[in-house]
């Protein structure tokens, strides 16, 4: 979803509104060279995102003595503004309104801060950087893991320790940082394919997929145990 919106918001609006490291970027740069509008409308974005956060937070909180349900809300309010900037954006097509630019980044902004109290501070999904490091570490880890139960034990240790590799924990965080990865990439991919073809309405699988995971809170198989760094 995140890598969706974000490559569609690039095509439809000239801008990454999930990244927030390039728009804090882009506010030094627009006051150093003197392009104070410029900069206000990129700080703007960066507002947006931590209300998103912020409102996430309260949302989760409010619901947090519930057994089912407990993101539902949040859930929710992310597909609402994503329905609305693009039901906006189609009956506005050649727009550049500043809302829906705010309304993208208020959404990941939710999404972000959702998922990482769902994660427990383990998962942020609207930006790939801290990913691609813990893929980077885990793949290390796992070949250090692999060498030492090795050593001594020639090329029988070597395949015994290989074939142990799917159950090890340095094998499980890095599946859940690579499926992390493809899955934004999956969404950078397919957000623009189905944009150039249907447009704003595009944002109806992110809102689809959003809806989806509200039944999956709401049901009984949404009751939901934190994770814990380890895991």
């Amino acid at each position: 979803m995140a890598g969706s919106v974000n490559a569609i918001s690039f095509f439809a609006v000239g801008t990454h509104t999930s990244h927030m490291t390039g728009n804090l970027a882009n506010v030094g740069e627009y006051l150093a060279t003197g392009r104070w509008s410029t900069a206000i409308g990129a700080g703007q974005l960066v507002l947006a995102f931590l209300l998103g956060a912020m409102s996430a937070t309260v949302l989760i909180d409010l619901a947090r003595h519930r057994r089912r349900g407990r993101h539902a809300t949040a859930l929710l309010v992310e597909a609402l503004t994503l329905a609305s900037v693009g039901f906006w954006s189609s009956r506005h097509p050649d727009s550049r309104e500043p809302t829906v630019f705010w309304g993208m980044a208020y959404a990941m902004g939710l999404q972000n801060a959702l998922v990482t109290r769902v994660s427990g501070a383990v998962v942020r999904t609207t930006h790939m950087t801290g990913v691609i490091t813990d893929i980077g570490i885990q793949l290390v880890k796992m070949m250090t893991w692999v060498r030492d139960g090795a050593r001594g034990h020639g090329l029988g240790g070597l395949v015994w320790m290989l074939r142990r590799l799917p159950t090890a924990e340095q094998f499980a965080r890095t599946r859940l940082h690579l499926g992390l990865a493809t899955a934004f990439l999956f969404g950078c991919t397919a957000g623009p394919l189905l944009f150039f073809r249907f447009g704003p309405a595009a944002m109806a699988v992110p809102c689809g997929v959003l809806a989806l995971l509200v039944v999956l809170d709401v049901s009984p198989a949404g009751e939901f145990v934190p994770m814990t760094p380890g895991a």
